[in-house]
């Protein structure tokens, strides 16, 4: 049997759609209600859910677990009872569990699959919560439903008028406002928003507060300091607020340490305290049509769905403030069970009179992505679909990977909110993306970001077409710094990099090229990783490539021992810059020259020129000289800022080290081709 569950703050309910009546019908629980008590109270020895649970919440007995539902999705929630720790997601479980225990048994059926509904403001933390809160009770959940379009679903389904409906969705704990345009068939979702804290506990929590300042100004103490009594008058304010809703007043008792006050309220009195709830549901209504572009007068009706409606000032209020009909009907607690039930059959049905109903809905949250800044000086929130969006909605941004980075993974932070400031949202995950070719040539990776049907975000990625691997990781706790500069946080990729050594062969080397070869040795040790390749050329009046590029750390230095003077000539008129640009031309990543030398070189203009072909080529140079090498002419050559050296043959080997440090800290001006 499929089934539609609201799974409401305080009322929950159980719907099953009757083909033979074509209508949805409520299961009633075991004591014979349609609604059962979405409370659990937990004792020494078991563990009550429902309608038992709620009377011993009302005597104080035990641990109670009530309004949970506003904590689903949230990891820092916990209940604990008798040794037992328990999330929102766990307690929306049992309670489900609970349901369906007692509508199999009512029903005389087995129930394989549920349609749960969610307020419409649920963001994607709570929707996953909520479905494997269903899945964990056994049963599949082929979808999640919005509450307000499920209302709007019930009432609609009979209705073929085109209207434009304003659905007022005020329940237990959370707030919707939903705008669904309905026509024969189709039941159109145009926008919504909503505030997920606030609901008819609220109402509660004024009546039972004013009650007990009351009782503070006469006796000098506070029921609210002690659990029990605080359980039982939350109980009892609901109940309250339900006769004040037929009568004009009532005498509300408290107990309390021996003491017994007796207040009366009148509903004009209640309602003048609780006209500021009413207005910060009109904020969010008002904020939905504006956001919407939708005047007032557009709006045919409003369709009031939510046991919290029922309060009269609810309509009195939405008429007065919008000056348009307000519908309501024996289903206010009920519509929204009834129409995840005719979902539910939508979706296994062959049955045309249901499955010509058309579905259309949206989200509720933008979603984006952590990004920085054009100018890279924060972090922020890049949209990636808007709030209000039909769903399912999918969109894809090319990330690209430059030249010679080459990373092996992207890691994407997802966030669901309308602040283009990161911490003003909810971060919802960190997804790392693997499996892509990377030769360091460049490349692009498609990150797509979806809504599903249920309003659920995915995260895939693709190269060429070809699916990557996207791996769902916990988000770290200290997101701190998403608010700070991006600079001091995000990690350097590593690049590629490739660096050719020139060493000067002429005849002054003689009694210097065995300090030169221990000092070029450390130097390659220092730079031995598996993203730099390196290759060796002798110069002299002639030039010579000793090794091309490698990574392989032992060839370049058993060519530096091999290294002999005079090998090239006697004097320095060939300059390495030429042959060095040609190896490094088709490297893929950061290019480097490095130049050792103790003299004056012959052809200097040559050289000059052809460390202007490496600057435009983006290739560094730096030039190290000792003994009687030409400062200036050393200044000429090198492309980087203090790249040009002077040293001592005694201090080459610190010189060499300090060039080492300078590439690995990225301060060098390596850079990527």
């Amino acid at each position: 049997m499929k089934v539609g569950i609201d799974l409401g703050t305080t009322y929950s309910a159980v719907a099953r759609y009757d083909r033979a009546s074509s209508r949805a019908e409520v299961i009633p629980n075991r004591f014979g209600k349609e609604l059962t008590p979405s409370v659990i109270c937990f004792l020494d020895d078991e563990t009550l859910i429902g309608e038992d649970a709620k009377d011993m919440q009302g005597g104080g007995a035990g641990v109670n677990a009530a309004s949970f539902k506003r904590n689903m999705g949230d990891s820092n929630f916990r209940l604990d009872a008798f040794g037992n720790s328990y999330t929102a997601e766990q307690l929306s479980g049992m309670l489900l569990a609970e349901l369906i225990k007692e509508a199999e048994e009512t029903s005389g059926e087995k129930i394989d699959e549920a349609v749960i509904t969610v307020p419409a403001y649920f963001n994607d933390l709570q929707r996953k919560a909520t479905i494997r809160a269903g899945e964990s009770c056994g049963i599949k959940v082929p979808k999640i439903i919005n509450e307000p379009t499920a209302a709007a679903i019930a009432y609609g389904y009979k209705h073929s008028a085109d209207k434009t409906i304003l659905v007022y969705d005020l329940g237990g704990g959370t707030f919707d406002v939903t705008i669904v345009r309905v026509s024969k068939g189709v039941i159109d979702v145009i926008g919504t928003d909503g505030n997920h804290v606030l609901g008819g506990k609220d109402w509660d929590a004024v009546l039972m507060n004013d009650a007990c300042d009351r009782f503070v100004d006469e006796f000098g103490e506070d029921p609210r300091d002690d659990p029990a009594t605080m359980n039982e008058l939350i109980v009892a304010s609901e109940d309250y607020k339900k006769l004040l809703s037929k009568t004009g007043e009532v005498t509300v008792t408290v107990r309390y340490n021996g003491n017994t006050g007796r207040y009366t309220i009148t509903r004009e009195e209640f309602d003048l305290r609780t006209e500021y709830l009413l207005n910060a549901t009109k904020d969010v209504v008002n904020k939905l049509l504006r956001d919407l572009g939708i005047r007032p007068e557009e709006i045919s009706e409003i369709l009031l769905c939510g046991g919290s409606t029922r309060m009269p000032q609810v309509a009195e209020f939405l008429s007065k403030s919008l000056g348009k009909e307000v519908v309501t009907h024996t289903d206010t607690d009920l519509a929204v069970a009834k129409g995840a039930a005719i979902t539910a059959e939508l979706y296994c049905s062959s049955d045309t009179r249901v499955r010509d109903v058309v579905i259309s809905d949206v989200t509720a949250h933008s979603l984006g992505a952590l990004s920085v800044s054009p100018d890279g000086s924060k972090f922020v929130n890049e949209v990636m679909i808007k709030r209000n969006s039909k769903v399912p909605a999918t969109v894809k941004k090319a990330f690209e990977i430059r030249e010679g980075n080459l990373t092996d993974k992207i890691e994407v932070y997802t966030l669901q909110g309308e602040s283009r400031v990161p911490l003003d949202c909810v971060v919802l995950a960190k997804e790392v993306i693997t499996g892509f070719f990377n030769d360091g040539s460049g490349l692009r990776v498609n990150i797509g970001y979806n809504y599903d049907e249920n309003g659920v975000v995915h995260v895939t990625a693709d190269q060429d077409g070809n699916q990557l691997e996207v791996e769902h990781q916990e988000v770290p706790e200290d997101i701190a710094w998403m608010g700070e500069a991006p600079s001091a946080h995000v990690t350097t990729v590593p690049i590629a990099k490739n660096i050719v050594i020139c060493i000067d062969l002429s005849r002054s080397m003689q009694k210097s090229l065995d300090d030169v070869k221990n000092a070029i040795s450390d130097f390659v040790t220092g730079l031995s990783d598996d993203l730099t390749r390196m290759a060796l050329i002798g110069f002299g009046d002639k030039v010579k490539i000793y090794r091309d590029l490698t990574n392989d750390t032992n060839q370049i230095i058993t060519a530096v021992n091999e290294l002999k003077v005079n090998e090239l000539g006697r004097g320095t008129d060939a300059s390495p810059l030429g042959a060095a640009h040609s190896v490094l031309d088709s490297a893929k990543g950061a290019k480097m020259i490095v130049i050792l030398t103790d003299g004056i070189w012959g052809k200097r203009d040559r050289a000059v020129d052809e460390a202007i072909e490496c600057r435009h080529a983006r290739i560094s140079i730096v030039a190290v000289g000792f003994a009687d090498a030409d400062t200036s002419f050393l200044k000429q050559i090198a492309t980087v800022e203090e790249g040009a050296m002077f040293t001592t043959l005694s201090n080459l080997g610190s010189a060499f080290s300090t060039i080492a440090s300078a590439i690995n800290s990225g301060s060098m001006g390596l850079r990527e081709s």
